[in-house]
């Protein structure tokens, strides 16, 4: 994990089965900063905190299912509704004053229809984190 850049508000996070790029944002009352920016932590994997994808491909979500059977078969994407499992994985080592594992630009998060989610773009200039 050692020189991966720290994950902050603003940074941009992907989806394999999602159309478009998103935004992470992060809690307003977070203290942690990297620079003026909010440092994301492994637990920013909430709806609050991973936008929509644009249009998902995810032959697992429900309504993508629903809307490619009523197509005869033909892929149908609908809009994008993030169901992200669990925390980011595997995390950075902990930083002090954080109770939990800081984000970082090699982390990772499966969307419970199949998509895994992964950072783009940090945010975070200049800083490294291991």
């Amino acid at each position: 994990m050692s020189g991966r850049r720290p994950v902050t508000e603003g940074a941009t996070v992907a989806c394999s089965l999602g159309a478009a790029p998103s935004t992470l944002a992060t809690p307003a009352d977070r203290a942690l900063r990297v620079g003026n920016r909010r440092l994301a932590l492994v637990s920013d994997h909430t709806a609050e905190a991973v936008r929509p994808f644009g249009m998902c491909n995810a032959m697992g979500n429900p309504q993508v299912a629903a809307a490619t059977a009523a197509a005869g078969g033909v892929l149908t994407p609908q809009p994008c509704a993030p169901a992200l499992d669990g925390p980011w994985q595997p995390g950075a080592a902990a930083v002090r004053g954080a109770q939990r594992a800081p984000l970082d630009e090699g982390c990772t998060c499966a969307c419970r229809w199949g998509g895994v989610v992964s950072v783009v773009t940090p945010g975070a200039v200049g800083a490294r984190v291991g």
